[in-house]
């Protein structure tokens, strides 16, 4: 029986809330540990496997300063098949920085993929970058 997606998303909405406070201890669990699993960053990069992955997502976390933020998701278009899943989104928030003073809008396009493993959805990969104005090249 293929676990119930909505559920795991609420969890993995509050672990991204607690993600932009400096807190990776809910997220970690919600991540593929397979060396296929990658991140295409909001802070730049990208990493493949779980042996860049995992170092990456608790960089990333140590960048964010405790400040009460909570996660506010627009989502665009969503799939769930039996063991594969995919979201887009709009994620806005203001985040404090733990190297810049101040508040700060925090606003990405994301799109993740995810999949069962052992019995439960994990993270595969996950593509956020900053949502900019529409430019010319």
């Amino acid at each position: 029986m293929t676990p119930d997606f909505a559920s795991f998303l609420r969890r993995f909405e509050e672990a991204n809330s607690a993600f932009v406070n400096g807190d990776v201890s809910a997220w970690m669990p919600l991540v593929s540990r397979s060396e296929v699993s990658s991140i295409f960053g909001g802070f730049g990069g990208r990493e493949t496997g779980w042996s860049q992955v995992g170092p990456r997502y608790e960089w990333a976390a140590a960048q964010f300063a405790p400040s009460g933020a909570k996660v506010q998701f627009e989502y665009l278009d969503q799939h769930v098949g039996p063991d594969s899943a995919y979201t887009v989104a709009i994620e806005r928030c203001s985040v404090r920085y733990v190297d810049r003073p101040g508040e700060h809008h925090h606003e990405l396009r994301v799109t993740m993929v995810f999949r069962v493993e052992d019995g439960d959805w994990r993270l595969v990969h996950r593509h956020a970058d900053p949502l900019n104005l529409k430019s010319t090249p």
